[in-house]
């Protein structure tokens, strides 16, 4: 568009390219008509009338240049201060100037054009980065980061600017980053995040064909494989522990299933003692089973914070009612301390196994005609739920063991009660999930209280 303006330009011979060749042509003639008069050879008045006449001739033509100027040089200042708009160029008397002017108009209207067409391209850029779920980092040559989508800044808390080799500080990701920097084309490296849950990334490194805006060499992507490498660790776990744990139930069920088909075959009253007996065996295999996949689902969600608001009060409240029977039929005082509405971001459901967990256990340990007291209430760290039993409580020394899974202070009074040997365990990982911190406390002779401090939601 632009181009086609100074075309029509040098094609036309309006007036005042006449007047500079005119101008241009007369003067030197003017100037020897001068030098003459002064030296006698020409009548001076003439010379000077001539003279006079060329000088008001080139002063007409000046001041039409100059008002030329200032009012492309108005028309210049109004591109620059009215961006969303392109003045009218009808107001030029000199058709040059008006061609100049909308030259540059058509410039300005396609610089624009461009610029809003890369604007959108970087947006739409970033909108595509920000859609990957998983963090993008792109560098330059000294390993700074150019770009960061939205994964990668909610996860590292890092953005444009920040060097990568301070980011990851772990030597197999600097040896990476310095081998594509170094003109490598690709690398690898796992990435191990300890805390508060610990990740697993795969990293990669890749350098780009060409050298992109601000200087930009290369792209890291992580990929997180923590889910995958905890559902292969819990297959393993859960293979291991229910071996074992389902083994001794299963040999008993087997030995009286013999018993039965053999001596007992026609004793009733030692039929009805076995099957019992038997009864008793399955439903602790059966809650073993629970428990194992239970703990293995919550495991694997681990890494995963929950989202939904629960009113916590109104769990704990349902769960307590639900356990109102199990604590009579010990003769157990079940008490509620609730602090008005406690609102925590969680998962409902495994808050209620939390709950349940830690009221069962603590009716099944404490005194029978004893007191289990609940609380929940509100501090400026976060919302505290502690459960406190007066049982036999426990010798400090087994107090850091006591959320592994399988781990019994006494055995036999655990498997006699019912207990699997998970049910502490799965409160921990809850708690964790939940971004919480647990703490036991108990004295021999005067109980056990298991206090959980919950973030606000």
């Amino acid at each position: 568009m632009a181009g086609d303006s100074f075309t029509q330009t040098r094609g036309r011979l309006p007036f005042t390219r006449i007047a500079l060749g005119v101008t241009q042509l007369v003067a030197p003639i003017f100037l020897l008509l001068i030098v003459g008069a002064w030296q006698g050879e020409f009548e001076t008045g003439t010379t000077f009338l001539l003279a006079a006449l060329f000088v008001g001739w080139y002063t007409l033509v000046a001041r039409r240049h100059a008002r030329a100027l200032y009012d492309l040089r108005d028309f210049a200042q109004r591109l620059a201060q009215e961006p969303a708009s392109i003045p009218s160029t009808a107001r030029f008397g000199s058709p040059p100037v008006r061609d100049l002017a909308q030259a540059v108009a058509d410039l300005v209207s396609d610089f624009r054009t461009r610029t809003g067409q890369l604007e959108h391209l970087l947006m739409a850029r970033s909108d595509i980065l920000d859609a990957v779920p998983d963090p993008v980092f792109a560098f330059d040559a000294l390993g700074q980061i150019v770009v960061a989508n939205k994964a990668a800044m909610d996860q590292f808390k890092a953005g444009p600017g920040r060097d990568l080799f301070g980011l990851f500080r772990q030597p197999d990701i600097v040896t990476a980053l310095q081998a594509v920097l170094a003109g490598e084309g690709r690398a690898a490296a796992t990435l191990t995040l300890p805390a508060p849950i610990e990740r697993e990334f795969t990293l990669i490194v890749s350098k780009l064909a060409d050298t992109g805006p601000d200087d930009m060499r290369g792209v890291m992507t992580l990929h997180d494989v923590t889910t995958q490498r905890r559902v292969e660790q819990t297959r393993a776990d859960f293979v291991a522990n229910a071996s074992h744990e389902i083994r001794t139930p299963l040999t008993t069920l087997l030995g009286f299933i013999e018993t039965l088909q053999g001596p007992a075959r026609d004793d009733a009253a030692a039929r009805d003692k076995f099957l019992g007996i038997m009864r008793e065996q399955a439903e602790r295999m059966r809650r073993l089973v629970v428990d194992l996949l239970s703990l293995s689902r919550i495991e694997q969600r681990e890494h995963e914070i929950p989202t939904d608001k629960v009113i916590l009060d109104e769990v704990v409240g349902r769960t307590a009612a639900a356990l109102q029977q199990i604590a009579a039929a010990k003769n157990t005082t079940l008490t509620l301390d609730l602090d008005g509405k406690a609102v925590i971001l969680g998962d409902g459901d495994e808050l209620a196994q939390l709950v349940q967990n830690l009221i069962d256990n603590a009716i099944k340990y404490g005194r029978t005609g004893g007191q289990v007291k609940v609380r929940l209430s509100q501090t400026g760290q976060g919302i505290v739920l502690s459960v406190t039993d007066d049982g036999e409580g426990i010798a400090r020394e087994h107090l850091p063991r006591l959320t592994e899974r399988f781990y019994r202070v006494d055995p036999a009074r655990s498997r006699s009660a019912g207990g699997t040997g998970l049910g502490l365990a799965i409160v921990k990982h809850i708690v964790s999930r939940h971004r919480g911190r647990l703490t036991i406390d108990s004295e021999v002779g005067k109980g056990t209280t298991f206090t959980i401090l919950f973030p606000k939601g």
